[in-house]
């Protein structure tokens, strides 16, 4: 046999070629889809304790592996007024002790027979949750109940819990994501438990008793649903559920009935500022309809048509042929009460208007046109088949009959969903598309900078302007200011600053800060380095004893992507060039007027430094950024006082929020002159800088 890099022919090379154009035309219709096979479920059995509790059983033999997973009603829309946040930490501190195991006896004891044991809270439901080996499957409920059943909801537990959520909460307000998702919720639902979330003053708020009291309503018998699955028979599963659950006692649950959410007058955008954003989350949709109702299975193929993955029509037109998002997508929520339509972009800022126009276009073409029946046909095609692909294991069988029981579906609902999408016409998609897609009825949220994108949006509905924590904002807000601040450059001193980056509490790569002096003129040159990342980066700014900066210049590496800008700032107006990767923007020349005390990048720290700081004390200044490609306010508060600890030394430090520029940060600087950043923290990213050593 020849070599793989035999040299061809120019003959050869020409046959080939036209073979290989032959193949091409002969697969550009793809072939008929095979016949439908029918669906093997495994053998699953039903019963109910004496004391109400209900058992699934789900065998599967295949494996020595086994999962319990029980089930409690109630999740966190049975979250009390002003205690949002309660099922979440509750679900947290189940296995964190009972009165005869600690939170390291627990570990310890699944851990030590390579299982697991969590607990989560949905909107609808609690879920303790536990993985072993099947001969341990008896460990593992023993463990399970007496988590569920007699938690010790201990107050070291519980303030470490609620040191962790505040925390994690903090974070999530610096993801654009999250915020998009939370305001989406609280415009579509209003008043109803879904539309609720919890902020930090519902944690602080949380109390043992509290905790307490959730548990003592909802963990009941016969408010639960027990779930176990893998190499284990009825008979096994049922003597065990009765060992390990069958005394425990309790009447029924209350079933709070949930108000009706609110039907929307108009459609209205909620314009939630995050200053310096380089993109825009959009959120967009309505309320939908009830898991059980029958017009279920066509709103799923209507939704996998209009944004279900990469072939659906959003992703298409917004990604494919304008490339204004890495993706764009839809979906309809299934929980126990009403659920909700919604469509979703990341989308670059300069073209936050033009995507959601496009986006309410797609959904009006849905209700006004029929579906082709080609694309009808590939699509139900595509859920049809895949669908087998969600039961390759016992433990995916379990989990979507339990969520079946839940939702109060049909007991055959799982075996005849194929069947259901089948029979789902062209004429149904319409019906459906008509009647749960309202765009003239809907919430639409976009997370971004609305310095420049307010005036854009208005065209497309009225906007409401609010603040990441979902406050209303007046325009003025959101005004790029000229800034009055003076600055004195003589406090700074020639120095060099070494950095850890740290990631996720791992020191990953360095940094280094050099300042210099010629005269009245200062340059400031930083390094970057992140080896596992393939990151480099380095910049320089020029500036005066003004702390205004004349030119900056960066060049950014990573992999293949890079990002260049070269830039002055002279007679009012900011020219140069930078070049991005096209998905963020591409190549630009950039020639705008500056505001009044525009900063340049690669200041802020500089900025700081020199100027005088005390408790409450905001400095406001308009600064450009590269990847928004516009100038926009840049607002750092004083918050605080703390000592941190750094491997430069320990420092008293002004602790200060910052807003805008590329990436909200939480900035630490020493008290003393000039204000050395201490450590820099990355709102909503477990990435940090810190102070190594200076010179």
């Amino acid at each position: 046999m020849k070599p793989l890099n035999a040299r061809l022919t120019a003959a050869g090379l020409v046959g080939l070629l036209g073979v290989c154009a032959g193949q091409a035309a002969a697969q550009a219709t793809p072939p008929a889809p095979l016949p439908e096979r029918p669906m093997q479920f495994p053998a699953f059995h039903e019963a109910t304790l004496p004391n109400g509790l209900r058992l699934v059983v789900v065998e599967n033999h295949a494996r020595p592996v086994a999962s319990a997973d029980l089930y409690v009603r109630g999740g966190s829309s049975a979250d009390p007024a002003g205690k949002q946040g309660l099922a979440s930490m509750t679900a947290g501190l189940l296995n964190k002790g009972t009165p005869t195991r600690n939170a390291q006896q627990i570990a310890e004891r699944i851990e030590g027979v390579g299982g697991s044991l969590s607990a989560s809270a949905g909107d609808d439901w609690i879920d303790v949750s536990a993985d072993v080996l099947s001969d341990q499957l008896p460990l593992a409920l023993d463990l399970m109940s007496d988590v569920a059943l007699h938690p010790a909801f201990a107050a070291n537990e519980l303030e470490t819990s609620r040191t962790q959520r505040l925390s994690t909460l903090q974070s999530s307000l610096g993801e654009p994501g999250t915020v998009a998702a939370r305001a989406f919720a609280r415009q579509v639902y209003g008043t109803h438990p879904y539309g609720s979330a919890s902020v930090p003053a519902t944690v602080r708020a949380i109390t043992r008793d509290d905790l307490v009291r959730y548990h003592g309503t909802y963990f009941r018998p016969g408010n639960a649903l027990l779930v176990i699955s893998g190499d284990v028979t009825q008979a096994q599963a049922m003597s065990m559920a009765r060992q390990y659950f069958g005394s425990w006692t309790g009447g029924a649950a209350p079933r709070t009935a949930m108000p009706a959410p609110p039907q929307l007058a108009r459609t209205q955008i909620y314009l939630v500022h995050r200053p310096g954003s380089v993109q825009s989350n959009i959120v967009a949709g309505n309320l939908a309809l009830r898991p059980e109702n029958p017009d279920y299975y066509a709103v799923a193929v209507m939704s996998q048509i209009l944004g279900g993955g990469s072939s659906g029509r959003l992703f298409q037109i917004l990604r494919q042929q304008h490339g204004w998002t890495y993706g764009s997508y839809s979906n309809v929520s299934r929980p126990r009460d009403v659920g909700a339509f919604q469509a979703t972009a990341e989308v670059r800022t300069e073209v936050t208007d033009s995507a959601l126009a496009e986006m309410m276009r797609q959904v009006r073409r849905m209700r006004d046109e029929p579906v082709p029946a080609a694309e009808l046909a590939s699509v139900k095609s595509f859920m049809v088949g895949s669908y087998p692909l969600r039961f390759e294991t016992p433990d995916q069988i379990a989990s979507r009959l339990a969520t079946d029981r839940l939702l109060g579906l049909p007991a055959d609902a799982m075996r005849t969903y194929r069947e259901h999408i089948a029979a789902v016409t062209a004429a149904d998609v319409q019906r459906v598309a008509q009647k749960y897609l309202q765009p003239d009825h809907m919430a639409v949220v976009v997370v971004g900078d609305a310095g420049r994108v307010l005036s854009k949006l208005e065209p497309i509905a009225p906007v409401v302007l609010l603040d990441v924590e979902g406050r209303p904002l007046d325009r003025s807000a959101v005004e790029v200011r000229a800034s009055t601040d003076r600055f004195d450059g003589s406090r700074l001193a020639p120095a060099t600053f070494t950095y850890q980056v740290m990631v996720q509490g791992n020191a990953l790569g360095t940094a280094t800060a050099t300042i210099t002096q010629d005269g009245a003129a200062w340059r400031a040159t930083s390094q970057l380095g992140i080896a596992m990342a393939g990151l480099s980066q380095a910049d320089t700014v020029w500036f005066g004893n003004d702390l205004v900066a004349s030119a900056y210049k960066l060049l950014q590496t990573q992999g293949p992507n890079q990002i260049s800008a070269d830039l002055r700032l002279a007679n009012g107006r900011i020219t140069g060039a930078t070049k991005l990767p096209a998905a963020a923007g591409g190549d630009r020349t950039v020639d705008l007027a500056a505001i009044p005390g525009t900063r340049l990048p690669g200041m802020d720290a500089l900025i700081l430094a020199v100027a005088d700081l005390a408790d409450g004390k905001t400095i406001t200044y308009p600064a450009y950024g590269v990847r928004a490609n516009g100038v926009s306010n840049v607002t750092v508060k004083v918050v605080g006082s703390e000592s941190v600890t750094t491997p430069a030394g320990t420092f008293d430090t002004w602790k200060m929020e910052m807003s805008g520029g590329d990436a909200p940060a939480t900035l630490y600087v020493r008290k003393s002159l000039p204000h050395v950043l201490v450590k820099r923290e990355v709102t909503g990213q477990p990435i940090s800088i810190v102070l190594q050593s200076m010179q």
